[in-house]
């Protein structure tokens, strides 16, 4: 499993779909303000997200990238 690529995904999924966080004059992509505010969330969503992409992996061999690598 490629999970430096899992994690890359994950934070351009974030900071598609959610906007730029602001604080005061600062302004902060969404993965990098929810990775230092609450870790714990952060690694909570990383994980549903990588079972997520294995599951569509299992089912129709997309992320074969990710995955393909494993020994079943």
């Amino acid at each position: 499993m490629n999970m430096k690529l899992i994690t890359e995904l994950y934070d351009d999924m974030l900071d598609e779909c959610y906007p730029t966080i602001k604080i005061g004059y600062l302004e902060y992509a969404p993965s990098v303000a929810l990775y230092r505010l609450d870790p714990i969330a952060y690694r909570c969503g990383l994980s549903d997200y990588e079972s997520d992409l294995r599951t569509e992996y299992e089912e129709d061999g997309s992320y074969a990238e990710l995955f393909g690598d494993e020994e079943e």
